[in-house]
């Protein structure tokens, strides 16, 4: 296996996928500076055509999968990380206006839609081919550089089949950007018009490169890879605060609908934090301090607020 690619890294990841497979469905950084404009569609003849290189994660996994909330609040965009993306059972206020709102009237039902959970993949993608170059100027222009890809599950698709299919599947050299490595061909027609006027990108023709080539030599490939944004860091970034949520959803009339539940589970996971923060107390032991070390951190304030963000950093 390439050098470029932990094997055991790898094999995780394929297991994880394929398990998915048996499953039914259901920072500081600018953002412009990172995500790779989405690629535009063509037409139902004709694609837009994108040529470029999936990359593995900086510090483990090769994609992240991630859930959110995105809709219309006046005349502004609101878009909202679910706490679903790391496990399934948190909960999100979000999800719970929507799951009450469909149980209501059929203005309820068409209501939920619009704040429903959404599913996007994101990796890290070297770009060697974006024709809207061409139009750009040079410092916006993003052939030879990594950019984070946000795709859909169309997309998707056609790296879990790579990855899980073991006989005919390229598997970890679609991530590798050695000689061995394989570039995703992104051919993006349009679909034709659906009944309420909607024509959809359509992702059907992307497929991988059947030759393979290098992204360059080793040292320009360690550039390469060293320009990678790390994904945790990245949907991290995507959460909004407590108070803009609460904001969010008041301006939106869905607070009624979930203040009580807000206030449970934010009353449960004080206690819980509480609760942390008494087992790491209960785990020092003090024999391991003299008696003037101890007796400078007792003259120390030390404030609770102070406490939490130490944990959070650890």
């Amino acid at each position: 296996m390439s050098k470029w690619i932990s094997k055991d890294l790898f094999n995780e990841f394929q297991k994880e996928k394929k398990a998915e497979a048996d499953k039914p469905t259901s920072y500081g950084m600018k953002r412009s500076d990172v995500i790779w404009e989405t690629p535009q569609k063509g037409t139902a003849e004709k694609a837009k055509i994108y040529e470029g290189r999936f990359l593995p994660d900086k510090e483990s996994g090769f994609y992240k999968k991630y859930s959110y909330h995105m809709f219309q609040s006046g005349e502004k965009w609101v878009f909202s990380l679910c706490p679903k993306t790391y496990d399934f059972e948190n909960y999100c206020p979000f999800c719970s206006a929507t799951s009450k709102l469909y149980q209501g009237s059929a203005s309820d039902k068409k209501l939920a839609y619009n704040y429903k959970r959404k599913e996007k993949f994101v990796s890290n993608f070297f770009i060697i081919n974006d024709p809207r170059d061409a139009e750009r100027d040079i410092e916006k222009k993003v052939n030879g550089t990594v950019r984070l890809y946000e795709f859909p599950g169309k997309v998707e698709m056609k790296l879990k089949n790579e990855v899980t299919d073991t006989k005919e599947g390229y598997g970890y050299l679609i991530f590798d950007p050695s000689a061995e490595g394989h570039n995703f061909i992104l051919k993006v027609l349009a679909t034709k018009q659906d009944q309420n006027g909607n024509i959809w990108p359509d992702y059907s023709s992307s497929s991988f490169s059947r030759s393979s080539e290098a992204l360059g030599t080793d040292a320009e490939i360690e550039k390469i890879m060293n320009s990678r944004i790390d994904l945790n860091e990245y949907v991290k970034g995507l959460e909004k605060s407590d108070d803009e949520i609460v904001q969010v959803l008041k301006a939106e009339m869905l607070w009624d609908l979930i203040e009580d539940e807000w206030n449970r589970f934010k009353n449960i996971q004080a206690k819980s934090t509480a609760a942390v923060v008494n087992d790491i107390e209960d785990d020092i032991d003090d024999s391991q301090w003299d008696g003037e070390e101890k007796a400078e951190v007792e003259d120390e304030e030390i404030n609770d607020e102070d406490l939490l963000k130490e944990l959070e950093n650890m």
